[in-house]
């Protein structure tokens, strides 16, 4: 039986373990959720006949064409953000040339492009956890296919300038690589590259309905790029990628302005609260723009997720990277669940 080795030797790590019953603080999703009286209504409109039809993407992409005022053909729904990245990998990879971005970044990055049989140029982020866009933009040359920019990085990293994104805009344009531009937490962080696609035709914008949507579970997202670009993103996904009650959720809550603003405030409003909380105890929180603080504790960063899981039932980030290995991230929430979090940090991190 033959086996691509291309996964044949692929290093993979899932979440593990049941996340139900706890305060889930470890992948930036929203602790507290959607409405509940939101969730019902949407509910009353999933009928027998509803599931019994395949999915139709064509009033979310709707939606989502007069949300960002562009042409319905610069849009592709997906699967989740992730899935999109997949799609653009198999479509854009040539074997055996470069993908370039900064480390550590989202893991499934590095993971697509060795399944689609790039070697990845890794430009680290410095001590102070900063980005040498000098490095970067010397690291994409002829024989890269794909660089990508996830702004602001996960789990660290500042934020990229508009200055920085035109360099790395014209640098990929001239040897003629995809340069993907990920806003996965956007609106934590409101800035955005959108106009650059009036201007450049070989970026791709991803967003997602996991992060501030809040609707992780249903998995749907986006890619916002021209028609072309989207064409191919659309040539190698399968014919129905995403189901009809995520596509239903997805299109509620992109129309209902006054719950992406609440949603806004509840997170910024937690944010805030546990930045200072943590001042006043005496750590140095970093963030950046998402909805994660990342930190230092005062004991094993290993050690103090263990006994928050068992002792209080709460979830954080620990990650196997060198530079960030004595660090935490914490997912932010409403105040609520970070008021939580930092009794319970205070009680164990001494």
């Amino acid at each position: 039986m033959y086996i691509n080795p291309l996964i044949e030797n692929l290093e993979r790590k899932y979440p593990s373990g049941n996340r139900t019953s706890i305060l889930r603080l470890d992948m930036n999703e929203n602790p507290g959720g959607l409405p509940e009286t939101f969730v019902e209504n949407i509910k009353q409109e999933i009928t027998s006949e509803f599931l019994s039809t395949y999915p139709d993407k064509e009033p979310l992409i709707t939606s989502l064409a007069n949300f960002h005022n562009i042409e319905k053909n610069c849009i592709a729904v997906t699967d989740g953000s992730e899935m999109a990245l997949k799609y653009i990998f198999e479509a854009f990879s040539k074997p055996g040339n470069y993908f370039v971005s900064v480390i550590p970044t989202f893991e499934m990055y590095a993971v697509y492009a060795n399944m689609y049989g790039l070697k990845h140029k890794a430009v680290k982020i410095d001590s102070q956890f900063q980005i040498d866009i000098d490095a970067l933009l010397h690291s994409i040359d002829d024989e890269t296919s794909i660089v990508s920019l996830l702004n602001p990085n996960n789990p660290i990293g500042r934020p990229y300038t508009d200055e920085e994104f035109k360099l790395i805009a014209d640098k990929t344009r001239e040897v003629g690589a995809l340069l993907i531009i990920d806003e996965a937490y956007h609106y934590f962080y409101k800035h955005t590259q959108l106009p650059l696609l009036e201007e450049y035709n070989h970026i791709v914008i991803l967003r997602t309905f996991s992060k501030l949507f809040s609707i992780a579970a249903c998995r749907i997202g986006y890619a916002i790029s021209s028609p072309t670009i989207i064409k191919m993103i659309n040539n190698v996904r399968p014919t129905f990628d995403t189901n009809s009650i995520a596509l239903l959720f997805a299109n509620h809550i992109i129309n209902n302005k006054s719950l992406l603003d609440k949603l806004i405030e509840e997170e910024l409003e937690g944010r805030l609260y546990l930045i200072d909380a943590l001042k006043s105890a005496g750590y140095e929180p970093i963030s950046d723009g998402g909805n994660y603080i990342t930190f230092k504790p005062k004991i094993s960063a290993q050690v103090l997720a263990d006994k928050l899981l068992k002792e209080w039932n709460i979830a954080i980030k620990t990650s196997g990277y060198d530079i960030l290995k004595d660090y935490i991230r914490v997912t932010t929430g409403s105040i609520r669940y970070m008021k939580e979090f930092i009794n319970a940090l205070l009680s164990l991190d001494k």
